[in-house]
């Protein structure tokens, strides 16, 4: 890998937090030029090559292999199908999609599965579980601002950040 400091920086959902992470696309470009496959074989080399500028805690590291693990999958495809560069979420009043705390947080133990969300958000940040219950799959997808699900959402699962967090990003 580079030994120069990675200049990337986005947010996964790793377990049922969202985090962020320095370097991954450049983790992630070094392991495919190198060879890695997308599969449980690279695990080991993406938890090392994270923890060199982000904290995981060991009672973490499942968590954190398994989202590593569904990130470079992803990013692998990406580039299988031509593309140069990972998902562009764009930005909001200049800043990165990616660094704005803006997108819904689900109360599994809330949701009914009524869908009304899923219906109502043509974004692609929400999905049906295998369970039959909603999950945010694309954070950053979510419109800036937007809480319009929450409001339709009977059984009150779905919450957002309070729009102070949206303060210094000119919100």
């Amino acid at each position: 890998m580079n030994t120069a400091a990675p200049s990337s920086y986005r947010q996964i959902r790793v377990g049922g937090l969202t985090i962020g992470i320095i370097g991954l696309d450049e983790i992630f470009a070094a392991l495919r030029g190198e060879g890695y496959a997308p599969d449980e074989t690279a695990i080991p080399e993406l938890l090392a090559r994270a923890r060199q500028y982000n904290y995981i805690t060991s009672a973490a590291e499942d968590e954190y292999a398994e989202a590593l693990l569904r990130e470079f999958r992803v990013f692998y495809q990406r580039r299988e199908a031509g593309h140069s560069q990972g998902f562009d979420y764009g930005t909001w009043r200049g800043h990165p999609r990616e660094t704005i705390p803006w997108f819904p947080a689900i109360h599994a133990d809330l949701c009914d599965g009524c869908g009304a969300c899923l219906r109502f958000c043509s974004f692609g940040v929400l999905a049906s579980t295998e369970d039959d219950k909603v999950e945010v799959v694309e954070p950053f997808k979510c419109q800036v601002g937007c809480s319009a699900c929450a409001q339709l959402c009977k059984p009150r699962a779905l919450t957002f950040p309070p729009r102070q967090a949206l303060e210094p990003f000119g919100g």
